[in-house]
C-alpha cells in the first residue's frame, strides 16, 4: 500500500465522521471541537505499526544512503514525547502562563505538534520547537487521535540534534556559509548525498553536513515564535544602556563586551542561542539588506578585513551596542561605521 494510502486509511479510521472546529484560544471560541483528548480508537495501533514499517521500507529505498551514511532516521515519535496536536481553524496561542490574558509567546498552526509536559486547570503546558508555554486544552488533542492526525499530515524533515550546524550554498566545506541552524529546529528535507543533507532554508535550497548531528524524520510542524518578540528583545536590550563595557564580559548587568552583550540579550529575551564572538555570530542566521532591517537584526562591523564588532538594530536608524570602555552600552546611529554584513537571527 502506498504512503498516501496508509495516511488516508489511518486518518479515516481515527476520525470517522468527526469534524474539528476551533479558534485561537478560549477567548475567541465559537464552538468546541468534537475530538476528545486521549480517546482511544479501536484498531488504530495496528495500522500505525503497519504504516511505520512501510515508511521505513520506502525510506530505505527512496532516500539513498540514509543508513549507509549513518544519518539518523526516525518518525515524529523521536521528536515529540506525549504528543499533542493543535486542532483549530487558524492558530492556537501559546501563553506564558495558564490564563487567557497572559503574554503570548508563540503559536501552533492547525495540526502542528508539541510535547505535553503537564496539565493544569484545563490548560496544557507544552514544548514545541523553541517555544515552551501553555495552551487551552480544548484545542489540543492527544493520544491516538493526535497520532492519527500526525500520520496523515507528516512530511520528511531534518531536525538538528547538535548545538549548531553550518548551512552552506553547496555540499562542500569550501562553499559559502549561508547561516547556522540550531538544536531542536526542523527544516524540510530534500535529499542526501554523501552525508550532506539538502534542505529548504529561508526559501532556498541549502546543504548541511549531518551524520550524527541530525535526525531525518517524518514529522509535523512545530510552534512559531510570536512576531512581537522583536519589540521584547529591543526593550530588553535598551534596558542595559548606561551599563559598563568589560572586555570578555558576558553579563550586561555587571559588564559585557559587544558580542557578550548580544549573546546575553538574545538568549534571555528571545531564547536564541548565539556563538560567543562577533566573528562567529556573523555566520548566524540569514543575510539581509540594510533596506530590510527590522528591530532585533544584528549589524557587524570590521577593522580591515576582520569583523570585530556587533550591534543590534532597534529601529528609526538606531542601534544599541556595548561600544567601548569609555562609552559603555549606548545607542548610536546604525551607519556610524559601514557594516560588513547584517544578519537576521530572529525568525
Amino acid at each position: 500500500m502506498t504512503d498516501k494510502a496508509w495516511k488516508v486509511l489511518g486518518f479515516a479510521i481515527a476520525c470517522g465522521s468527526a469534524v474539528w472546529i476551533g479558534t485561537a484560544d478560549v477567548q475567541a471560541a465559537k464552538s468546541e471541537p468534537s475530538v476528545k483528548t486521549g480517546s482511544p480508537v479501536a484498531g488504530i495501533s495496528v495500522y500505525m505499526d503497519q504504516y511505520q514499517e512501510s515508511v521505513k521500507q520506502e525510506g530505505s529505498e527512496t532516500s539513498a544512503g540514509l543508513t549507509q551514511e549513518k544519518m539518523r532516521y526516525g518518525t515524529f515519535n523521536s521528536i515529540f514525547q506525549n504528543l499533542g496536536v493543535s486542532v483549530v481553524e487558524d492558530s492556537l496561542n501559546i501563553r506564558k502562563e495558564p490564563k487567557n490574558d497572559a503574554e503570548i509567546v508563540g503559536k501552533l498552526r492547525n495540526h502542528a505538534g508539541s510535547s505535553v509536559l503537564s496539565e493544569e486547570n484545563g490548560w496544557y503546558k507544552i514544548k514545541s520547537g523553541q517555544v515552551t508555554g501553555y495552551v487551552y486544552g480544548k484545542y489540543l488533542t492527544t493520544g491516538q487521535d493526535a497520532r492519527a492526525i500526525a500520520y496523515y499530515n507528516m512530511k520528511l524533515m531534518l531536525r538538528v540534534d547538535t548545538e549548531t550546524l553550518r548551512v552552506r550554498s553547496k555540499p562542500n566545506t569550501d562553499s559559502e556559509v549561508l547561516g547556522k541552524i540550531h538544536e531542536g529546529e526542523t527544516y524540510p528535507f530534500v535529499s542526501n548525498n554523501g552525508g550532506w543533507a539538502k534542505i529548504q532554508y529561508n526559501g532556498q535550497s541549502a546543504y548541511a553536513y549531518v551524520p550524527d548531528n541530525a535526525t531525518v524524520a517524518f514529522t509535523i510542524p512545530e510552534a512559531e515564535r510570536c512576531s512581537d518578540i522583536r519589540s521584547q528583545v529591543v526593550n530588553y536590550a535598551v534596558g542595559f544602556v548606561g551599563n559598563p563595557y568589560r572586555w570578555g564580559g558576558t553579563n550586561p548587568n555587571t559588564g559585557a563586551d559587544c558580542s557578550g552583550f548580544i549573546q546575553y540579550v538574545m538568549e534571555h529575551a528571545a531564547g536564541v542561542h548565539l556563538d560567543r564572538t562577533s566573528r562567529q555570530q556573523a555566520e548566524e542566521g540569514e543575510v539581509i539588506m540594510a533596506s530590510s532591517m527590522e528591530p532585533g537584526d544584528l549589524l557587524f562591523y570590521a577593522s580591515g578585513r576582520q569583523i570585530d564588532h556587533v550591534a543590534m538594530y532597534i529601529g528609526k536608524g538606531k542601534i544599541v551596542h556595548a561600544a567601548n570602555r569609555r562609552s559603555g552600552i549606548k545607542i548610536s546611529t546604525w551607519n556610524y561605521r559601514k557594516p560588513v554584513t547584517i544578519r537576521r537571527v530572529i525568525p
